[in-house]
């Protein structure tokens, strides 16, 4: 079994400093609106990822007088403990250590596997092709450390070509000599990342289907599908045969424009149910679970992956659910899953009094844990 156990938090968000013992099982952060509930359970997912769910700039997440924060926590996999720690301090590289030893900043990617859930990920059905590229990348790239490596070598190399062709607009020549190293290292890297998440894809879809048929009751079918500018089916040869053709045909658009005009990072992820663009023609009920069931699913991914079930993070989940939905899907994590963090701005213990698992409830105040309850078994 994989869990945190304890968490310290030092000048987070509106933390000043905060020490708790979680349950291995369920955690419920209950409390009004703006009282840091999701601040919490986002410096669990910073602990382990080094990133937050909610924003790119790492001074937002520091208490605004100190410019600095700390986060440790104990993680528990098969009886063997871990500390993990990070330090922000402005102006500085942020510090990870692992068990006292100071890691690179990514080192640990894959080694504590967390799924988050807010309503922010509604923006992967509603939003355009690049929120659902940036779940692609960071999902495939803690599935993978052979990803997320290639990953940033092609960006690189993106960086590098788009500059050569700002620069040599007028000097044709001399650019179409220069250029063609990086036209092969585009492509090779470029056909290994369209390779990986198309595998990714597949194996989301099949997890997708089953948690999103069970919350529709069989009525409807979520279906992934692979959005590239060219065939990709054929093969690895094939396809990067027809990357490197199409991106020669897009030589003189390229030099007008003075960027890349083919390749993953313009690619997108379909989602669809019973066959329809769920951005387009979906309702706000089927978005919400169609988000929901691309979570769940990777969670399985986590499992069959890791051999554990990932730490799972759900802000909010419930707000929109009916009573029959919101049992459900607590019976589900229950049977389904292994750590659980949910907050909510409502009363959930007429559901968890009836449910035989573990549990413990936090009351979150202005910052503070002002209240504890444990339930069965705990």
């Amino acid at each position: 079994m994989y869990y945190i156990d304890s968490l310290l938090v030092k000048g987070f968000r509106n933390y000043n400093q905060q020490h708790l013992h979680f349950n291995p099982r369920i955690n419920i952060l209950v409390g009004e609106n703006g009282q840091g509930k999701t601040n919490l359970i986002e410096a669990i997912y910073y602990l382990t990822v080094t990133r937050s769910f909610r924003t790119n700039r790492d001074q937002e997440l520091a208490n605004w007088h100190d410019n600095y924060f700390y986060i440790k926590g104990t993680f528990v996999k098969n009886d063997f403990k871990d500390e993990l720690q990070v330090t922000y301090r402005s102006g500085k590289p942020l510090t990870v250590k692992l068990n006292q030893d100071n890691l690179n900043r990514f080192d640990h990617l894959q080694k504590y596997p967390v799924v988050v859930f807010s309503p922010d990920d509604l923006m992967l059905i509603r939003e355009g092709p690049s929120v659902r590229r940036r779940f692609l990348n960071l999902e495939a790239s803690r599935l993978s450390p052979i990803y997320f490596s290639e990953l940033r070598a092609y960006q690189k190399v993106l960086q590098q070509r788009n500059s050569l062709l700002k620069e040599n607009y007028n000097n044709r020549q001399t650019l179409g000599r220069r250029i063609e190293p990086w036209n092969d290292s585009l492509v090779s890297l470029g056909t290994n990342i369209i390779q990986a998440r198309v595998k990714i894809i597949k194996a989301l879809e099949k997890e997708t289907k089953i948690f999103f048929e069970q919350m529709t009751k069989a009525n409807e079918t979520l279906t992934l599908d692979y959005a590239c500018g060219f065939d990709y089916s054929e093969g690895q040869k094939e396809t990067r045969n027809n990357f490197l053709s199409l991106l020669s045909s897009k030589y003189e658009t390229e030099l007008r424009r003075g960027s890349t005009q083919v390749g993953p990072h313009l690619d997108d992820m379909k989602i669809l149910i019973n066959g329809y663009d769920t951005r387009k023609y979906s309702s706000q009920g089927q978005k919400r679970t169609a988000a929901l069931a691309l979570k769940m699913a990777e969670v399985s991914l986590f499992k069959k992956i890791h051999e554990n079930w990932p730490i799972i993070l759900l802000d909010d989940v419930f707000s929109e659910f009916d009573q029959k939905r919101k049992q459900y899907f607590l019976d589900y994590l229950i049977n389904n899953t292994g750590q659980c963090f949910i907050t909510t701005a409502s009363d959930l213990n007429e559901i968890i009094n009836n449910l035989q698992s573990e549990y413990k409830i936090f009351t979150v105040f202005r910052g503070s844990i002002t209240n504890e309850n444990s339930g069965p078994g705990y």
